[in-house]
């Protein structure tokens, strides 16, 4: 046992032929060097840059750009689905529809008086432009 060639290991010491060998993975099957995950391609693709003719000139744009230009391009003619997924866009993007836009803060009791008044058939409060 003293010189070392011991193969009968112990706690926390495997047998010699058990152990990894050197240079050789102890997951030969594991994760493949160089996968990559859905964000990493996707931000790849939408990062790159096309070009694209747009009232006979032609622009470099990448293709989020694109992406962009064609949904608000949809709304804008009317398209209620493209609409749909538009708005929450732009929430998320500049930040409205939070708490600090004060779109939760009750009304006054003169702004629910002049809702109700406008409500019960009033019309908007008038004003004395109108007499003339």
């Amino acid at each position: 046992m003293a010189d070392g060639n011991d193969d009968s290991g112990g706690y926390g010491k495997p047998p010699r032929h058990s152990q990894f060998k050197k240079g050789r993975s102890g997951n030969p099957s594991g994760r493949p060097k160089g996968a990559r995950s859905l964000k990493a391609d996707l931000l790849d693709e939408l990062t790159q840059i096309v070009r694209v003719t747009e009232n006979g000139r032609v622009h470099k744009l990448t293709k989020q750009q694109l992406v962009v230009k064609a949904l608000v391009a949809k709304a804008a003619r009317g398209d209620n689905g493209a609409s749909g997924r538009l708005f929450p866009l732009i929430q998320d993007a500049f930040g409205f529809g939070d708490d600090t836009t004060g779109a939760n803060t009750p009304l006054s009791n003169s702004d629910k008086a002049i809702l109700a008044e406008f409500l019960a058939g009033a019309g908007p409060p008038s004003t004395d432009d109108d007499d003339e």
